[in-house]
């Protein structure tokens, strides 16, 4: 018997100068509801920011994902990132930013997020493994139970710190 044995993905280094927004989205479809979950760090995996959304009216987990997008976006603006890889699970939502056209329950959310980004030439949009967005996917969950919006800058809050530094020394260690 023929074993495989894969090697868990987790965090990329953004390039210097750059910072590596990682987001997800969760979706309950019995209630209808979502949350977003973003995380912003640097090149050397030091947290910048990030937050939790509880959304209340989503109709389907790529929806989710588009409002985690566009959740990622408008944090970046607010601490006046210029340069990002933004880093999701969802290939649905990566083909999609990167066609241009939706036809989905999401299309006016693709909307907003093509008219925040259509200024950058710097930004890189990568579809990642879901262990690689381990902390984005936790701050998700959490907007579904807390029900509520949070938002932080330079610290990060305690139940995430473990997940921050976990993703980091994986990193350093590969």
């Amino acid at each position: 018997m023929r074993r495989t044995v894969r090697q868990r993905e987790g965090w990329k280094k953004p390039p210097t100068g750059k910072l590596l927004i990682n987001v997800d989205g969760s979706f309950r479809e019995q209630y209808g509801d979502g949350g977003t979950g973003v995380v912003i760090s640097d090149s050397d995996g030091s947290f910048i920011a990030g937050s939790y959304t509880y959304r209340e009216h989503v109709v389907d987990a790529p929806m989710a994902e588009a409002m985690a997008l566009k959740q990622g976006r408008l944090l970046d603006q607010q601490i006046g990132c210029n340069g990002f890889i933004v880093h999701l699970d969802c290939t649905e939502v990566v083909d999609t930013m990167k066609s241009g056209i939706s036809s989905t329950a999401g299309a006016p959310i693709f909307d907003e997020c093509f008219k925040l980004w259509q200024n950058f030439e710097a930004i890189s949009l990568e579809k990642c493994d879901r262990e690689a967005n381990k902390v984005a996917h936790e701050l998700a969950k959490v907007a579904l139970l807390a029900k509520e919006i949070c938002i932080w800058v330079d610290e990060t809050l305690d139940f995430i710190l473990e997940s921050l530094v976990n993703d980091v020394i994986l990193f350093d260690n590969q």
